[in-house]
């Protein structure tokens, strides 16, 4: 916003032009027009006194760039300001009289302070324009900050969604450890069980062919017993039909009846026996079959079992080894992320504390400025004040 302080003569004659400035926002205060804003700094309007001794008001109208132009009337005004009426008389003589030298030093004094007063307005404004462009980084800054703390929060909440996974995935894994113990139990059982079944089978096997063979014995004995009976009776029976002698024939008729009546007793007796030994086996063999039978069954469920449950033991050794690798996986990342999220905090904290101290500097900055404007405010209602004096002395 470029900024200057002029001066410029007056339209009416014997007038003096005021000061102003153009560019920015202008203020502009009059001594007798009052006070405007409209674009810039200035203080327009200024009090003449002309040859013919009357009193004239002229605008004055700012222009350049920090140029400083003191016009006749306005030096004028300031000597009538200065020394009253009387001294208007002196200056309406001609410039060979003597009291034309105050107005000249009163120029020349106008001059100086105005020229310093621009000088410093210029500095103020060069200040402000500063203060503007560190503010509006500041602002970039700030608003970079804010923008890295919600992505540090969303780091933070990637990081315990990750740690949430990882105690999951942990507790997942003691569970199938725990599963796969289990189970290497049952399969223990299961294994000592088809031993025990596999050595009842020999066992009752053994003893099977132990009954069948001692059954096969017996009844090789008892078939040969019977067939001996049965020879002797018949050699009895031949030796008696050979006798002569009746008496002889009778005895042995007899003798003959009760070896047949014993022999028929014996014969009935071994049957009697043979039907219940034979009872008893086929009983004993239901029993030893039903129990081989059994036993087969139990050991073909046993064998069932232990197949599902090494079926399941491996399934549960691959759901293991998966369940490790992604454990693994997710400490890997974490552990990187947890890293790269660290280093960005930080980056952040340390970013976050050079714009505190940063914007710190600028609010102490500000408030210098804000002290200078009002110092400024104040000067400049000073001078409208000495402006105004001077004014009411010429009317």
């Amino acid at each position: 916003m470029a900024f200057s302080i002029s001066l410029a003569s007056s339209r009416m004659s014997g007038g003096y032009g005021g000061f102003g400035a153009s560019g920015g926002a202008r203020l502009g205060l009059g001594l007798r027009g009052g006070s405007g804003l409209s674009g810039g700094f200035c203080l327009g309007g200024g009090l003449g006194f002309g040859a013919g001794g009357g009193l004239g008001l002229g605008l004055g109208r700012g222009a350049g760039a920090g140029a400083l132009v003191a016009s006749p009337a306005f030096v004028m005004g300031r000597a009538v300001a200065a020394g009253g009426l009387g001294a208007s008389a002196a200056l309406a003589v001609g410039p060979s009289s003597g009291a034309a030298v105050a107005p000249i030093r009163s120029r020349a004094a106008e001059k100086n302070t105005l020229s310093g007063l621009n000088d410093r307005f210029s500095t103020y404004m060069a200040k402000v324009r500063g203060l503007q462009q560190e503010n509006a980084a500041l602002e970039s800054s700030l608003n970079a900050t804010i923008e890295y703390e919600i992505e540090l929060d969303n780091v933070c909440g990637t990081a315990h969604e990750l740690k949430a996974k990882l105690d999951f995935e942990q507790g997942v894994k003691f569970q199938l450890e725990s599963d796969i113990a289990a189970m290497k139990k049952d399969i223990e059982l299961a294994s000592d069980l088809r031993i025990d079944l596999d050595a009842k089978y020999s066992s009752l096997k053994n003893e099977l062919d132990f009954v069948n063979k001692t059954q096969e014995e017996e009844l090789s004995s008892l078939q040969s017993k019977l067939g001996a009976t049965t020879m002797d009776t018949s050699v009895s029976m031949i030796e008696v039909d050979t006798g002569k002698s009746f008496d002889i024939s009778a005895a042995l008729n007899k003798i003959r009846m009760v070896y047949e009546k014993s022999v028929q007793q014996h014969r009935e007796e071994a049957e009697v026996y043979y039907k219940l030994k034979m009872d008893e086996i086929q009983t004993a063999n239901a029993k030893n079959t039903e129990a081989v039978s059994s036993t087969k069954a139990e050991t073909t469920t046993a064998r069932k079992e232990l197949q599902m449950l090494n079926l399941e033991l491996q399934g549960l050794v691959a759901a293991n080894m998966t369940q490790e690798i992604s454990l693994a996986e997710a400490q890997a990342q974490s552990s990187v992320g947890v890293a790269e999220y660290q280093a960005q905090i930080a980056s952040l904290s340390s970013a976050i504390e050079v714009a505190k101290a940063d914007l710190h500097k600028q609010i102490l900055a500000y408030q210098e400025l804000l002290d200078i404007k009002l110092t400024l405010d104040v000067e400049i209602s000073t001078y409208r004040k000495l402006l105004e004096g001077d004014d009411f002395k010429m009317t």
